[in-house]
């Protein structure tokens, strides 16, 4: 079943007292921003910008103020503690007993809701390293992957024995659930980049289409998303564009496509060969819809000397200055983004863009990263008309 669009998010406390969708995608936000806090990504991040050359200076944007005040979180400090998995566990057995291995599994939802809530109430109480680590690994038994797979990513640096959720991550990139296998291939793609379980995601996809190509718009995929059928001719997005935003969108069976891995030389190497496939198509200056990472290699394409229309990014990553458009190749940018964005937030990267050649618009959705390319919440919010194409 596909995820619940949340549109009002349950605050983190309270999530953890539910067991619906919305409630786990809240627990999953909380988890992902703790781990974030305590890694200093944001300090990172802004490091970087402020150290950027003037064009790009300040470019990427936190969280806002609006949406920390719907969605609160507990303000912790980068402090490189490591927390034991056998203190933190006995203490947690003594105290509950659903907090057992066996706990994890169908069934055990109602069992998790009063530890867990108590463990989040307390974090909020008092916002300390252990509290987040208790709760992070109670919530490594949860039978909601989604809050597993958040709970692992997060916890990577605060546990003295990270190698066992590696195995969390791993489990989570074979899941039927795209947001699962979106969050746990990002952050296994963080710790540990050449775990046989990625290449998986990256193996070519087929062509299904026998359509004469078309001239002035193309869609481009991003990480791991080389097999997924949405942004392929006769995928649910492409038809979406092709019907109702773009009748010329690219549609032939030699559309563009990249490895889709999680590096930078891979997204180096796709950005080359956008440059060159569309030069090689006598294409130059056709509009681009990018989705996450491939976004990122769209707009490296226009440092590497393509020359572009229209170029919409779409749930892009922001790391500045290392991805950036030469805007004097780009006719017009408009990036289009969700709240607290659940991928982005494994992959560490800026949830916003903060420049003036760069339209940003921040959809009243949350945490779901392919919410930006689903045709109902295009329709929904009238994406197009954002667009002016």
């Amino acid at each position: 079943m596909p995820r619940k669009r949340v549109e009002t998010p349950i605050p983190g406390h309270e999530a953890f007292k539910k067991t619906s969708d919305e409630a786990v995608q809240s627990q999953a936000a909380l988890l992902l921003m703790l781990g974030r806090q305590l890694r200093g990504d944001d300090e990172v991040l802004t490091a970087r910008a402020r150290a950027a050359t003037p064009r790009v200076r300040g470019a990427v944007a936190a969280s806002s103020d609006e949406e920390m005040k719907e969605f609160p979180v507990p303000h912790l400090k980068p402090t490189g503690e490591r927390h034991g998995m056998r203190s933190l566990t006995a203490d947690l057995s003594i105290r509950y007993r659903a907090l057992t291995d066996a706990a994890i599994g169908a069934g055990s939802a109602r069992q998790m809701v009063k530890p867990l809530s108590e463990m989040a109430d307390q974090l909020y109480a008092e916002p300390t390293t252990e509290n987040a680590a208790k709760l992070m690994e109670a919530a490594l038994r949860h039978p909601s992957e989604l809050t597993r797979v958040a709970a692992a990513s997060a916890y990577f640096e605060l546990t003295t024995q990270p190698q066992r959720l590696i195995k969390i991550l791993e489990d989570g990139t074979s899941s039927e659930d795209t947001l699962v296998r979106d969050v746990a291939a990002t952050a296994l793609a963080r710790v540990a980049p050449d775990n046989p379980r990625l290449r998986a995601l990256s193996k070519r996809s087929p062509t299904k289409t026998t359509k004469p190509p078309s001239h002035t718009s193309l869609l481009v995929h991003g990480t791991f998303a080389r097999t997924s059928s949405w942004w392929q001719p006769g995928g649910d997005f492409h038809n979406y564009v092709l019907a109702n935003v773009r009748p010329d969108l690219y549609s032939a069976s030699d559309r563009f496509e990249w490895s889709g891995a999680y590096s930078d030389a891979a997204r180096s190497l796709g950005a080359t060969q956008l440059r060159d496939w569309v030069q090689a198509h006598g294409l130059s200056g056709l509009d681009l819809f990018g989705h996450s990472h491939g976004a990122n290699i769209s707009m490296l394409a226009t440092q590497m000397g393509l020359t572009v229309g229209t170029l919409v990014l779409m749930s892009c990553p922001v790391h500045i200055p290392k991805y950036i458009a030469d805007f004097t190749r780009v006719t017009r940018t408009v990036s289009i983004h969700v709240r607290l964005d659940l991928v982005v937030l494994a992959d560490r990267g800026g949830q916003k863009f903060n420049h003036p050649n760069i339209e940003e618009h921040v959809l009243p959705v949350w945490f779901n990263h392919s919410a930006t390319h689903d045709p109902a919440v295009w329709q929904k919010y009238n994406i197009k008309t954002m667009l002016n194409l």
